[in-house]
């Protein structure tokens, strides 16, 4: 009797083991691969593009890869480890550097709260570490993802991140500072940006290559998006050659105008990170 009990309650443990394993299971990786994968769809169409050009560019100028995903639900995991399996099971960043970063963000629902983490791979972990991470999200994310403003939360985010990856802005500084502080100075840098697209855009946008795939430059680009996308990038790209937190900022050209994404190149995640719910 007690040996039947015993091999009952393996059964039960063993089922539900099968059962929790069933249900976890990271998205697929994207064909063709994209660095901005909005499962939930909270993003338009525009606002895809801009993010995905914007990040194309970045990783084409720094190789380090920035990837967004939304998704509808955790699919069995908590939001660090979906995070750092889609980081891993993806190879987000490149294989010698492991210099990628994983933005997930699960949209707030009737029945569930919001959920945001940012994982970092193993060479980004000294430029964008958990104390940063953390402020990143509690200060630039969240405040937009309560008013359900998903991109102004994901944009803001990016203006802090790519110039700190970069190495053009501290950690300190940026902790330290208030609305009032650094984030003007970016946005001084974000005009500059927004006359370069302007220019790119209307002297030859038409033909270049949004970084998402299919899109294209042109009538339904503005010069609003042109704007957003210069106040993403700043003057992230303006340094090159050397090294980072780990990571490689040489590759890539600027101006030799945008290509599309180019693909993962296989870079590892260890457990860097923060997150936080609404």
């Amino acid at each position: 009797m007690k040996f039947r009990l015993v091999s009952r309650l393996y059964q039960l443990v063993l089922l539900l083991l099968m059962a929790g394993s069933a249900l976890a299971q990271v998205p697929a990786r994207p064909q063709p691969q994209r660095l901005v994968n909005d499962l939930s769809g909270i993003f338009s169409s525009r606002q895809v593009q801009v993010l995905e050009r914007a990040l194309a560019d970045f990783a084409d100028s720094t190789s380090n890869q920035i990837v967004v995903v939304t998704v509808p639900e955790l699919y069995g995991y908590d939001k660090a480890e979906l995070s750092y399996e889609i980081g891993q099971q993806w190879g987000v960043g490149q294989k010698e550097f492991d210099n990628g970063l994983v933005i997930l963000i699960k949209p707030k629902t009737a029945t569930s709260n919001g959920e945001v983490f940012i994982a970092t791979g193993y060479g980004l972990e000294g430029a964008v570490t958990d104390a940063f991470a953390k402020k990143v999200i509690e200060r630039e994310m969240i405040p937009h993802f309560r008013q359900d403003d998903y991109y102004g939360g994901t944009v803001a985010a990016l203006k802090v991140l790519l110039p700190v990856i970069s190495g053009e802005i501290s950690t300190d500084k940026y902790a330290a500072s208030t609305d009032d502080g650094v984030l003007p100075s970016l946005l001084f840098l974000a005009f500059i940006g927004f006359v370069v697209f302007v220019l790119i855009i209307s002297s030859g946008g038409n033909n270049q290559n949004m970084g998402g795939g299919n899109h294209r430059g042109g009538k339904d680009f503005t010069a609003a998006d042109a704007f957003i996308l210069g106040s993403i990038l700043g003057n992230s790209h303006g340094r090159r050659g050397g090294s980072y937190g780990g990571g490689s900022f040489g590759g890539g050209s600027f101006g030799g105008g945008f290509g599309g994404f180019g693909g993962f190149g296989g870079g590892s995640f260890g457990g860097g990170g923060a997150g936080g719910s609404w």
